[in-house]
């Protein structure tokens, strides 16, 4: 199919096509479940002359789906380099690509009798936040000519994301494991994950917050409407429902159980009563609870959504044991941590305290690499920046003894 031609089909047909190809109970399914029956009868040999049929299925589907995705590129699709890449519209739904790298991809797909878009095409077992933090580093180094400028990008994306959620993982297995102390020792009760600064501002600022910045914060409370308070922090009113008093000590499960059944006393609906209960629920949480535990179940799910695509748990770990390892730790520890930010007791305490430290230890062992090479990379990226600095200079100072010259009536 040449360039020409390509523009005149739409992009939509292709992929039908492939799908007609590819999907459940279509011709490669049919033809693997014929080969199938005919094995368990004795008679594959009569089916011989299908045989090369079957690897050109396999073969059509993915050059079907690239070649719609070449179309897209040209048509400005923001979504063609992935799907070139060979991720599928359901795995791209809701992705946030990145447009700017993107745009370089992009470019690099519809020009590529040009440019050799191979670069793009996804590894074996690579997920869609690794091909992301891939395109990055291999786009800048396509554009600059210089490899290990384009290494240091990506160096410098995965550190940045273990600096931002390791510190938080540590953080929780000690605030964790502190709290449960407390409980079995002194009786405390167990405070949901998040809560800290809605503590600090009612005036119940844990105990390793430093005295001034818990009296600063406790005054600022205090000045602070109570409804807007409440909206933030949590109603501690609701708290009793779950046999507690303030709200970051209470199970928001406790809680909106308590207020369903209080409302199916008074002679409520089933759906008044999961409206109170969900309402309850709510207004105990407060904003900065629920926006935690939002987080943290998205977190969960694309952690879940990246294990799946990297195929058999087995061959995943073979092939890389500390991230594979970093990676089913990850998605642990924001299970568990959304758990105890909804109902926080001592097994959801303590399995988010537990992931944690493995999370975390997990992590730094699989970048440790990283962050012992980085300083060096960056050095050589810096002069390498410095050269063409200078060559810049070099170039500018020619080009102005060039234009004096030219200018110059008596040469």
């Amino acid at each position: 199919m040449t360039d020409s031609s390509m523009r005149l089909v739409k992009p939509g047909d292709l992929e039908q096509l492939a799908k007609l190809l590819e999907g459940k109970g279509n011709l490669q399914d049919r033809l693997d479940e014929a080969f199938t029956r005919a094995s368990n009868l004795g008679v594959r040999d009569k089916l011989a002359p299908l045989s090369p049929m079957t690897s050109w299925v396999t073969k059509t589907g993915p050059d079907l789906r690239r070649r719609a995705a070449i179309v897209r590129a040209g048509d400005g699709d923001p979504l063609a380099a992935a799907l070139y890449a060979g991720f599928t519209p359901e795995q791209l739904k809701d992705a946030n690509l990145p447009p700017d790298i993107m745009l370089i991809a992009n470019a690099s797909v519809a020009n590529g009798s040009k440019f050799d878009p191979s670069w793009l095409k996804k590894k074996e077992g690579e997920t869609l936040s690794d091909w992301i933090t891939r395109i990055k580093s291999e786009g800048v180094a396509k554009v600059t000519n210089n490899e290990n400028l384009g290494e240091v990008v990506a160096d410098y994306i995965d550190l940045t994301a273990l600096a931002s959620t390791v510190p938080g993982a540590f953080k929780m297995a000690a605030a964790g494991t502190l709290g449960l102390y407390k409980y079995f020792k002194k009786g405390d009760a167990l405070k949901a994950p998040g809560t800290t600064l809605a503590q600090i501002l009612k005036g119940k600022a844990p105990s390793y917050i430093p005295a001034r910045i818990a009296r600063l914060g406790a005054s600022i409370g205090a000045r602070t409407p109570a409804p807007i308070l409440n909206v933030l922090t949590g109603a501690d009113k609701y708290a009793a429902l779950a046999g507690k008093q303030f709200a970051w000590e209470a199970s928001l499960l406790k809680v909106g159980k308590g207020a369903a059944a209080l409302k199916t006393a008074t002679g409520g609906s089933r759906l008044a009563a999961f409206a109170s209960g969900a309402g309850a629920a709510a207004k105990t949480a407060g904003w900065w609870r629920a926006a935690g535990i939002g987080g943290s179940i998205a977190a969960t799910g694309i952690g879940a959504f990246d294990l799946v695509q990297q195929g058999n748990p087995i061959e995943a770990f073979k092939k890389d044991k500390a991230g594979y390892i970093s990676d089913v730790s990850g998605v642990a520890f924001n299970a568990s941590l959304t758990a105890a930010m909804i109902a926080p007791n001592p097994v959801t305490i303590g399995a988010a305290a537990v992931t944690g430290v493995v999370y975390g230890v997990s992590s730094i062992v699989d970048n440790w690499d990283k962050v012992k090479q980085f300083p060096g990379k960056v050095a050589d990226a810096g002069r390498w920046a410095g050269e063409k600095v200078g060559e810049g200079v070099n170039k500018l100072k020619e080009g102005g003894k060039n234009l004096v010259k030219s200018l110059n009536p008596f040469d």
